[in-house]
């Protein structure tokens, strides 16, 4: 993808297009670092502040520990501070995006080069609050069983929240994924908001789950 020359609502396709191997998804994101943020709020990306909104309901405590997976740029840890969060942490797949993101100064640690499939051998007995991973689970990027992984990375009692793009949802084995995780006693459903807005082009789903100890 060449960013200097195509258009936003062409670079959100081409997205969508990716096959999900972590080297191509890699070097698609470190073309798009600098383009991301304008292109998505061309789309009318509004994803993250729905996500970060959502959070505040389930968690009252500002200095909760948070983690963003799959951060991007940023878009999230900046609606997290906008309502008050002060500890929050980041990864992506992408060091360029990860690089964004650091430069809004929001994070207290964002680290890139992270295969979420792979996350906990980064993120080693990680205790955090709430997890978040917005815009991530879409076609191209991780399968669903990576739900599994970010649960491992909270505490008992943390809140995951996680949003499906629609066509995701409908495509994936994403919901035999959460009745699995369910019906193993690992989470609980806490709250699901169906076809909410998320960009220009479609809605998504916003899950809140509870990490059972």
């Amino acid at each position: 993808m060449n960013d200097d020359k195509i258009s936003s609502i062409k670079a959100i396709d081409a997205a969508l297009r990716l096959d999900g191997n972590p080297a191509r998804v890699k070097e698609f994101y470190a073309q798009w670092a600098k383009n991301y943020d304008s292109d998505v709020g061309d789309a009318c990306y509004s994803g993250p502040a729905i996500a970060a909104k959502l959070l505040s309901q389930h968690v009252a405590d500002r200095a909760a520990r948070l983690l963003d997976a799959g951060c991007g740029t940023g878009q999230v840890g900046r609606e997290l501070q906008a309502l008050g969060y002060s500890v929050i942490d980041g990864f992506d797949l992408s060091p360029e995006m990860a690089d964004q993101a650091t430069s809004t100064g929001v994070y207290r640690r964002v680290v890139g080069d992270i295969d979420m499939m792979r996350a906990l051998e980064d993120f080693p007995g990680s205790d955090y609050d709430a997890l978040l991973s917005i815009g991530v689970f879409t076609l191209g990027h991780v399968p669903p069983e990576a739900l599994a992984v970010l649960a491992q990375l909270l505490r008992a009692d943390g809140v995951l929240l996680v949003s499906t793009r629609s066509h995701y949802y409908e495509q994936t084995d994403f919901q035999q994924q959460v009745d699995a995780l369910l019906d193993c006693g690992q989470l609980a459903l806490e709250q699901v908001i169906w076809d909410a807005p998320y960009n220009h082009d479609g809605e998504a789903h916003y899950w809140v789950f509870r990490i059972l100890g």
